[in-house]
């Protein structure tokens, strides 16, 4: 197996080095009376409007009312962005006018800014998915993210209320939304790949596999979470919604960043950033991140800390706009990170206290400590490139190509929780590569009628290999038995996965306000895989399925007025059929169950969103009812140790969300979102019975359904003032969230208690001619909660523990 990887933060080396790369790069270029290049064809006046602040870099606020259906003049040649709008405006009747920031597009005649107006910053306003639906979705801003400190994806269920995250590392991560999704909650060590996840993750339009390999968020420009079936947006089993990240593209504006953060237990985060152009068609923009940590557990038998990590990261993007009708962009990154995730006894079995007498054992449960005579370790590499074209034709017409490939490498050393040592030289190694194209055609929005259709395709090889090794000493046979004294439990699965896909979407205006809309998705899918284990309970199969999936979604969206607007949604999706790459489905279950049946979502949901009070309070909420038939879950066989894929019978999620965003006065914002949710099994007779039961099957019908809590809220607020050339501000959020259970038994033992989380920020901003700092101090977990993000066993329970309260301080500059 693979050598442990160790440990060793630097954070000095990482101060030195973000230093380095603030003092050594050049001062910032004055924006004022900066000339640039157009190439404005005529045509829409919005998308003008876009265009010429995305190229000059400075805010243009319009009324979409007041340039709707008037169109622009082409314009081609080198200008000031003053001088550039005035020449795409002449004859609209309409002029640019100096604002607070930027310009602001009015009436020749008007003297104050429509309160409707919209602001286009200095990047390219992102338009929403071009397949996006009405239903609900929540974004977050980079920036936002950024200030509050959400560092990974498993952060994104502090302030996304009805997501759900467990993740111990990147090779074992389950995201639910509002109860549905993967069905994981019980691992070990057969890593079972067979079965896809219903939360689809992507990332600048290309589908991640895996979402746990998405450590790091940073340089985000919005990441939009999806609920709901989305199968026809998105595909790849989108049943549960989607996670959808888009990066800052590469600017014509020159940019350049770095920032420093260093907290308690040796954390850090050093990043730095460049964009800019390279020529006038050509734009560039590479960014990097090095993050470390010892680690919040504390390792009683040497005094060092475990559960830390040690990450590195670089992406590149080049921007190809030669013209207003094509664009094309090729990104490419990377990423290693070294971990060891760490668990702890959260409570034992009245037996266990005899047991570790007996083999010399000593341990602790209930916090952030434990006994360890070794530490497990994971070491993790993946990339890729992508390459995003667009052609904007005449007509209005736009045709866009997605490709991408990517591949993933995982490796762990496995270590047991004890004082002794039971396992020896354990571990798993996994390789994955997939490739994926996509083509639509996007029509120009029409009086009546406009559409998007396209084909995809999507292939992914998987391959695993695992060692379960006791040692070959006395304390095992004590512990387990003889027959694992020097045992190898040997296990190598493989996956291939292909689907082809066709769909489309189409919308009807109805009337001016009422919009009627209609998508399905067509997917074959077609999938083989084998599964060989050796020295216990031995296996060898292969199995090959196909499956046809079909996804349909329908609306109505009804606009009220300029400031409310409401919709009606239904959805369905089907999950791809898993394959059980385990030996314990075979033995458990039978051989007829390494095959599962696909997993059917039904949603139907109601919304409203609009403008209580203009430019100070927005209000949006919607009612939901999800039916889930067919749940893929995954079980655990005690006889033999081992975790398999299943068919867990029906549930369905119902509930109300709603969220007020406020700005009751200059400067300060206000967020309250909140989720009600009750997932419970309404068809489940069959189930696997929890460790306080001794019968074979239990009865959960009508019980709750795992990973699901019923309530959760989040609140966050920002303050800002100014104070001659310093901008201080303020800023907390607290997230809320009650019990769930850990584990599809719905066992007592593995109950999550609920818990609340603050964080807490106060710092400052500088504007100078060289350009911006900003300088803040934090705090996360600020009331120092012990809670757990994942709860596994019988009896005796083991857990993951999140971090401690921890103090920070951030330096960042931008020029």
């Amino acid at each position: 197996m693979k050598q442990r990887p160790h440990l060793r933060p630097g954070p000095l080396s990482a101060a030195l080095l973000a230093a380095g790369i603030i003092l050594a790069s050049p001062l910032a270029l004055a924006a004022e009376n900066r000339v640039t290049d157009y190439r404005i064809a005529g045509g829409s006046l919005e998308e003008a409007l876009q265009d010429i602040a995305a190229r000059s870099g400075e805010p243009v606020s319009f009324d979409p009312k007041l340039v709707a259906r008037l169109k622009a003049n082409a314009f081609n040649g080198r200008a000031s962005t003053s001088e550039a709008l005035a020449r795409v405006l002449a004859g609209s009747g309409l002029e640019a006018a100096p604002g607070e920031k930027g310009f602001v597009v009015r009436r020749a005649d008007a003297n104050v800014t429509a309160l409707a107006a919209v602001t286009v910053s200095g990047e390219r306003r992102k338009e929403a998915h071009p397949q996006r639906p009405p239903t609900a979705v929540s974004r977050q801003k980079g920036s936002t993210l950024e200030a509050q400190h959400i560092e990974d994806i498993q952060d994104l269920q502090f302030v996304v209320p009805g997501l759900f995250v467990q993740s111990t590392d990147s090779n074992d991560t389950q995201l639910s939304i509002r109860g549905v999704g993967d069905g994981g909650g019980q691992s070990s060590g057969d890593q079972n790949i067979g079965m896809p996840s219903s939360v689809a993750t992507f990332v600048d339009n290309v589908y991640f596999p895996r979402p746990g390999i998405i450590r790091s968020l940073t340089d985000i420009d919005y990441v939009d979470v999806y609920k709901g079936p989305n199968g026809t947006v998105f595909g790849m089993n989108a049943t549960g919604g989607a996670v959808d990240i888009h990066t800052k593209e590469p600017s014509f504006t020159p940019e350049r960043s770095a920032s420093i953060s260093y907290a308690e237990r040796n954390t850090s985060k050093v990043s730095a950033g460049l964009s800019g152009p390279v020529s006038d068609t050509l734009a560039y923009r590479f960014n990097a991140v090095h993050a470390e940590s010892e680690g919040s557990v504390k390792n009683l038998s040497d005094g060092n800390r475990i559960n830390g990590y040690e990450r590195t990261g670089a992406r590149g993007q080049l921007l190809f706009r030669p013209d207003s009708q094509f664009e094309f962009k090729l990104s490419g990154d990377y990423s290693k990170e070294l971990a060891s995730p760490t668990r702890v006894f959260q409570k034992v079995a009245s037996s266990f206290p005899a047991t570790a007498r007996n083999i010399g054992a000593v341990y602790t449960t209930g916090g952030r400590e434990t006994w360890q005579d070794d530490v497990t370790t994971s070491s993790t590499e993946q990339g890729g490139v992508s390459g995003d074209a667009s052609w904007k034709f005449s007509n209005g017409y736009v045709l866009r190509s997605i490709s991408s490939w990517r591949q993933y490498h995982y490796s762990t050393a496995y270590a047991d929780e004890l004082s002794v040592r039971i396992y020896s030289n354990s571990g798993t190694k996994v390789a994955d590569t997939s490739i994926a194209q996509d083509f639509r055609l996007e029509s120009p929005r029409g009086k009546w009628f406009d559409y998007l259709a396209g084909i995809g395709y999507f292939r992914q090889k998987q391959d695993t290999e695992a060692h379960t090794r006791y040692a070959n000493t006395a304390i095992v046979t004590t512990y387990a038995g003889s027959a694992f004294k020097g045992l190898d439990i040997q296990r190598f699965g493989m996956l291939h996965d292909e689907m082809s896909s066709a769909y489309a979407r189409g919308t009807v205006h109805l009337t001016p306000d009422l919009d009627f809309q209609l998508g399905g998705r067509y997917t074959y899918d077609e999938r083989t895989g084998s599964f060989i284990r050796r020295n216990r309970v031995n296996i060898d199969t292969y199995v090959r399925d196909y499956k046809v999936l079909p996804s349909a979604t329908s609306s109505l969206k009804y606009r009220f007025n300029e400031d409310w607007s409401s919709y009606l949604a239904y959805g369905y999706g089907q999950k791809a059929g898993g394959i059980n790459v385990s030996a314990g489905a075979a033995k458990t279950a039978g051989y007829d169950t390494l095959l599962l049946k696909p997993e059917t979502t039904r949603n139907i949901e109601l919304g409203v969103q609009g403008v209580l009070v203009p430019e100070k309070l927005n209000f949006l909420a919607d009612v939901f009812r999800t039916s889930v038939s067919q749940f893929q879950t995954q079980g655990y066989d005690v006889e033999n140790a081992t975790s398999y894929l299943m068919n867990a019978g029906n549930y369905r999620s119902q509930g109300i969300e709603a969220a007020i965003n406020a700005r009751p006065i200059k400067g300060l914002d206000v967020t309250l979102s909140a989720i009600l949710n009750d997932a419970r099994y309404t068809d489940y007779h069959k189930a696997i019975c929890p460790a306080e039961i001794s019968a074979t099957y239990c009865d959960l019908t009508g019980k709750r359904v795992f990973n699901a809590p019923k309530r959760v809220f989040a609140l966050a607020s920002r303050y800002g003032w100014e104070a001659g050339n310093y901008e201080p501000y303020v800023s907390g959020r607290y997230t809320w969230r009650s019990w769930t259970y850990g584990t599809v038994d719905d066992a007592a033992d593995t109950r999550i208690p609920g818990y609340g989380l603050a964080a807490f920020t106060v710092g400052t901003k500088l504007k100078t001619t060289d350009g911006n700092w900003d300088a803040s101090l934090w705090v996360t977990n600020a009331f120092n909660k012990l809670y757990y993000t994942r709860l596994t066993g019988s009896g005796t329970v083991l857990g993951y523990v999140g971090d401690p309260r921890t103090v920070g301080a951030t330096l960042k500059y931008d020029y």
